[in-house]
């Protein structure tokens, strides 16, 4: 990708060189080809005599007032290839001095040469000097340099240098950020749609020609290299990385097959980011959700799923809804892109019965699979990916069977080489030197509750399915586990920018002070967050949260808006403000022929609060809470939330801009799919900004000499504590047992006193 003129170009595969064009890098148009299409250079079939007129892997560099173009003339699987230069004083095709001119030849290999000349990559260094990377299998990735005027090669009689070597290497991008040059490759193969292998690796190095090393030092020529992108959700096969730099932002280009889309070839863009110590990161996260509160719907709806044979979604006592599997063949389908994953997660209550059920069977027959069950034939629980059957299998084995009878929370992790296996969020099976990930087994049939062989189906429930592109931490997990599983969302501000539980990151902030408490609106025009829309366009009831405190706000300000525009008016939307001309703070909705003001009391102005909106159409109902007290209901017309517009969504201003700027310090902000309880929106109060508010209960009742204290098997994480007098903080201590998980219930029985004994659960 380069910028000409205030547009942006990419040149790409095809024939005559197909040209694209933007002006906002997200809407392209086609403008032309470098060459006519049935009319390529005389010299390329005299070079090439099986060149059928299809270009491939062009690149292209501004050098000395002219943009030089790379190209690949070859033929499949030949070596028998060559790169082309041709060249124009700008891209604009309107300007009266555009035209490409071609000069032939750069460098051609045949026969008996160690390379194969195809995949030009070409860089301008700092100190005006022009290298080219190329090559194709053989004996690998080179690099030469060339001649900044000419644009060919600089000393011809030189031989190129040899920079990295695989198997299956290709496709090489060549950059320098800094003191050092960074050499990406592709291994794998391309140009299979969704059975592709191709995968971006990359090495550094002090100098153009090498030695180029991966993070752990081995040289790219011994077959090193970090991986940089890979296999991930919809994205099969990315490949040919191309970095790109806009003033202090640095993007990436990639070529991938779309899994969600019958694995057609497209352009990928995502930011690049640069850890500490200087390794490219491609911005690349994706997740999927299944929240089971209306279907078998992700909650970002690209990752859609099904129920099928009687696989029915039911409510769960104090968890709202889950999946329920009767073990007679019910099961939930998923798309097979959702398998190209490094971390999945859930809530499972098994009811027992037969061994090798299945939790989930990512795969392709018996050969192919990435599967949990929750007891193999050994009696344990066990993780086990396989590209070869079951004779290959990679095993993550637990020293124990899953629970019967009792929730309990599932993650598996794959980390570049180390796999493990969590129960309740602690690891419970390790596996390091791993050398298969989930993309790899490239599943075709995904399966939650049914397995790829013949195996009995899963009885029990599932709930809050979370999948991952990355690899979550330990300190992820735990999160996971302890927080409520409808929550979909959570922009902990005081911690970060980030989505902690799912991946819809803040697009972009505006005028906004991040602060240790949270982010500071100060009034100042035009400040605001951007968030991805559609965050409350799904099919099921939604929760919305905020712990802010207000400034004194003029009428009109929002706290958050989310919706679409249309001809420059809001439409569709769902809104807040603090403070209307009339003095009252509101929530509005407007969507699907129905529209609502709902004044919940006076302004909040001055007010530190917890505010929790639940929006459920199913019953018709709305209800607002300030602080866990309800301060409205509204029972009337909730048209389903999938009317809502998914184009915006913001906190602190209004869809279209036109709001009057925000004056709060916003701490926190959650979205979650479901309905809040009235406990649950206790519990979050009491907890605070930040805090992982679970609504338990404790049982306590006698029996035999004792006393057995009891809450539900999904209050992870809490520690039971008992003091003999209330009103003294310092009076409680941590009960030293460690509490038992029996028929869906941690429990614990203390010895009898006939003293008073207060206890609590806490975190």
């Amino acid at each position: 990708m380069i910028l000409c003129e205030g547009r942006y170009y990419v040149f790409t595969t095809g024939r005559g060189i197909p040209i694209k064009v933007s002006t906002n890098k997200l809407h392209w148009s086609s403008a032309g080809t470098v060459f006519p299409v049935n009319r390529a250079p005389a010299w390329t079939t005299n070079a090439v005599p099986l060149f059928d007129g299809t270009f491939w892997a062009p690149d292209i560099v501004h050098v000395n007032g002219r943009y030089l173009l790379y190209y690949s003339v070859s033929s499949w699987g030949s070596q028998v290839s060559a790169i082309g230069l041709a060249s124009s004083p700008t891209l604009d095709s309107s300007r009266p001095d555009y035209g490409w001119t071609d000069h032939g030849p750069v460098i051609q290999s045949g026969p008996g040469d160690p390379y194969n000349c195809i995949d030009p990559s070409v860089l301008l260094d700092e100190n005006g000097r022009l290298w080219l990377a190329f090559g194709s299998y053989w004996q690998g990735i080179y690099v030469v340099e060339l001649d900044p005027q000419t644009g060919l090669r600089a000393q011809p009689q030189t031989s190129p240098v040899r920079v990295a070597w695989n198997d299956q290497i290709e496709a090489a991008h060549l950059y320098r950020r800094g003191g050092y040059y960074y050499l990406f490759v592709n291994w794998g193969t391309c140009c299979a749609g969704v059975d592709s292998t191709y995968q971006i690796r990359v090495g550094r190095s002090v100098s153009p020609t090498g030695p180029f090393r991966d993070r752990n030092g081995v040289s790219l020529v011994q077959r090193g290299g970090e991986v940089f992108l890979e296999s991930t959700g919809r994205f099969v096969g990315p490949g040919h990385a191309g970095v790109y730099r806009e003033g202090d932002q640095y993007w990436v280009t990639f070529h991938y097959y779309d899994g969600l889309d019958q694995g057609t070839p497209k352009l990928g863009m995502v930011r690049l980011d640069w850890t500490e110590d200087g390794w490219p990161v491609a911005g690349l996260d994706w997740s999927a959700f299944y929240s089971f509160e209306t279907d078998a719907r992700d909650q970002g709806r690209l990752y859609d799923g099904s129920l099928y044979n009687g696989a029915r979604v039911e409510p769960v006592s104090g968890r709202g809804r889950g999946v329920r599997l009767s073990g007679a063949g019910a099961y939930v389908g998923l798309p097979a892109s959702v398998a190209n994953a490094r971390t999945v997660a859930f809530w499972a209550r098994w009811d027992g019965g037969g061994t090798w059920q299945r939790f989930l069977d990512f795969g392709d027959g018996t050969s192919r699979y990435f599967m949990l069950t929750p007891r193999a034939d050994n009696g344990r629980f066990r993780c086990a990916l396989t590209t070869s059957g079951p004779g290959g299998e990679i095993r993550l084995d637990a020293p124990f069977a899953f629970p019967t009878g009792s929730w309990a929370h599932v993650a598996v992790t794959f980390e570049p080489r180390r796999a493990v296996l969590y129960l309740n969020a602690a690891p419970v099976a390790v596996r390091s030197n791993l050398n298969l990930v989930p993309w790899q087994i490239q599943a075709r049939s995904n399966y939650l509750g049914l397995s790829q062989w013949p195996d009995p189906p899963y009885q029990g429930w599932l709930d809050s399915v979370r999948i991952y592109g990355r690899a979550l931490t330990p300190v992820e997990i735990r999160r996971l586990a302890w927080v409520h599983p409808g929550l979909a969302h959570w922009y902990d501000f005081a911690s970060g920018l980030r989505d902690q539980v799912g991946t819809a990151h803040p697009r972009s902030v505006t005028g906004v002070e991040a602060t240790a408490e949270g982010l500071e609106f100060n009034g100042a025009v035009g400040s605001h967050v951007e968030l991805p829309g559609g965050l409350i366009t799904v099919s099921s009831p939604v929760t919305l949260e905020c712990f802010v405190r207000f400034g004194t706000n003029e009428p009109g300000a929002r706290l958050f808006e989310l919706g679409d525009v249309q001809a420059g008016r809001p439409a569709r939307f769902v809104s807040f403000t603090p403070r209307t001309a009339s003095g009252t703070a509101r929530l509005t909705f407007n969507y699907s022929g129905a529209g609502v003001n709902l004044d919940i009391g006076p302004t909040l102005d001055g007010q530190a609060l917890h505010l929790v909106w639940v929006l459920d159409p199913t019953q018709g109902r709305v209800t607002v809470y300030t602080n866990g007290v309800r301060a409205r209901l509204y029972e009337g017309v909730v048209p389903s939330l999938l009317g809502v517009g998914s184009g915006r969504a913001y906190l602190g201003r209004s869809l279209v801009g036109d709001s009057p700027p925000l004056r709060a310090l916003i701490q926190d902000f959650r979205v979650y799919a479901g309905a809040l309880s009235e406990e649950d929106v206790r519990a979050n109060s009491l907890a605070g900004p930040g805090g992982a508010g679970l609504a338990v209960s404790l049982v306590v009742e006698p029996v035999g000499p004792g006393v057995r204290i009891r809450w539900p098997s999904y209050a992870l994480g809490f520690q039971l504590e008992i003091t003999d007098r209330l009103g003294d903080p310092a009076r409680w201590s941590q009960v030293p047992s460690a509490a038992v998980l029996r028929d869906d219930f941690w429990e614990l029985i203390l010895p009898w006193t006939s003293e008073p004994r207060f206890h609590r659960l806490r975190r």
